[in-house]
């Protein structure tokens, strides 16, 4: 499983994590690894995701645009739809009804798409032209 933080424009947020002593105690057990558009954390389990999304919480709302996660069976959501899982408030199916696409252009998050299955295969490749990396994500009810 990944952590995936999307930083906001104008920040570098490995450095900013790096160079804060705070930030450095919570994330002394992980190995954060910079990446074009932000971070990416190597975690073993959901409840440690979620864990450390709320232990950098003040980092997340002044730096990050974004954070994603990685599921172990590879599917990309936000912290919306993670918690839906942890605490089984819903029977999670192979498919969901609610995603976003985030469009990442050098290294800042600037747009997104909210998407369906009902959504044209156009729409999706026509957000996707012109973005240096894009991610779909499953996302809870609230958040599409």
């Amino acid at each position: 499983m990944r952590l995936l933080l999307v930083q906001k424009e104008g920040t570098d947020l490995y450095s900013t994590l790096r160079d804060s002593e705070t930030s450095r105690g919570i994330l002394r057990f992980y190995h954060p690894t910079k990446t074009p558009w932000g971070v990416c954390i190597d975690i073993a389990t959901l409840g440690s995701a979620l864990s450390l999304v709320s232990e950098l919480k003040w980092y997340l709302q002044r730096y990050v645009a974004v954070p994603l996660l990685i599921l172990s069976n590879h599917v990309i959501c936000t912290t919306g739809y993670a918690q839906i899982i942890y605490g089984r408030e819903e029977s999670v199916h192979q498919d969901w009804d609610h995603e976003i696409i985030f469009g990442i252009s050098n290294g800042t998050l600037v747009q997104r798409l909210a998407i369906s299955p009902d959504s044209a295969v156009n729409i999706i490749e026509e957000f996707s032209e012109g973005k240096d990396t894009t991610f779909r994500a499953r996302c809870s009810e609230e958040e599409w």
